[in-house]
């Protein structure tokens, strides 16, 4: 399949106020795409809209909408329903960290709202119109904690499991449609998503010592669907720690990943910086 035109496209991109969303959204517009940006702070969005229309000359649409709430989801749905989108980027998405037992029960649900249950919901909006066509796409951000257990990250690992198998059974169903379907499997990157886990021990944990950055895993994921890959997992350490769950009992993986997320120092105050 030759690279995706996108000079001719409309790309909505979630949770693009910041991190692999904002990022996206440049790379998306250096290519051309016209642009429908969603996130929740409004008047962020309006400064990245005109970043994007003096830079790159695209047209931007803004949507102001926490995608973790039922009816802002349906409101972007709607939207995306009577708006032509060609590419849909499912990254909108926060992390939780410490024992889930500890954790805030309404956090944890809405981190599998926005995590999951808006990510197939859009997919959905988007979806059977791309297929009419034959053509378009989806790129869902998932995570390299999707490959295994994921202790004091618990829901945030299930939900990015879940978003790695979801995309990759869309591949396999639109196999000769056109549409192409990718799951993009970063380890941590260098965006803020460390200062909104709630709990900054775990930078000082081994998985979370070191990220990366933003601009490279972008590039990955758009390689990626230009070639109509199914998975891309960013980062030679993200890769290599993806491929233990082939080798390891599930028990093992389980008290390995476990030891790898385990803070490595004692618990700052609530205000300090993540990084």
């Amino acid at each position: 399949m030759p690279p995706f035109d996108f000079a001719r496209a409309t790309s909505l991109v979630t949770g693009a106020s910041s991190g692999l969303g904002l990022e996206f959204a440049r790379h998306l517009a250096a290519r051309g795409s016209d642009l429908v940006l969603v996130a929740r702070s409004a008047d962020r969005l309006a400064e990245i809209a005109n970043e994007m229309q003096a830079t790159h000359a695209v047209a931007v649409t803004s949507l102001a909408a926490d995608l973790s709430v039922d009816a802002e989801v349906s409101r972007v749905a709607a939207f995306m329903q009577t708006n032509e989108i060609d590419v849909l980027v499912n990254n909108a998405g926060f992390g939780t960290y410490g024992d889930f037992a500890d954790l805030d029960a309404g956090r944890e649900h809405a981190e599998v709202m926005l995590n999951a249950v808006a990510a197939v919901d859009l997919a959905h909006a988007a979806l059977p119109r791309m297929l009419a066509r034959r053509s378009g796409g989806i790129i869902t951000v998932a995570s390299s904690i999707a490959f295994q257990p994921s202790p004091r990250q618990a829901v945030y690992g299930a939900t990015k499991a879940f978003a790695l198998a979801f995309s990759e059974a869309l591949w396999a169903e639109t196999r000769g449609t056109g549409v192409r379907i990718v799951a993009l499997c970063p380890g941590p990157v260098e965006t803020g998503f460390l200062a909104g886990l709630g709990d900054q021990r775990a930078t000082s944990s081994a998985i979370y010592r070191r990220t990366t950055n933003a601009a490279d895993v972008v590039q990955a994921g758009l390689r990626a669907f230009d070639r109509d890959a199914m998975t891309v997992v960013a980062g030679l350490r993200s890769r290599f720690l993806s491929e233990g769950y082939r080798f390891l009992p599930r028990t093992i993986m389980a008290k390995l990943a476990g030891h790898m997320l385990a803070p490595k120092s004692p618990a700052r105050p609530a205000g300090a910086a993540g990084r």
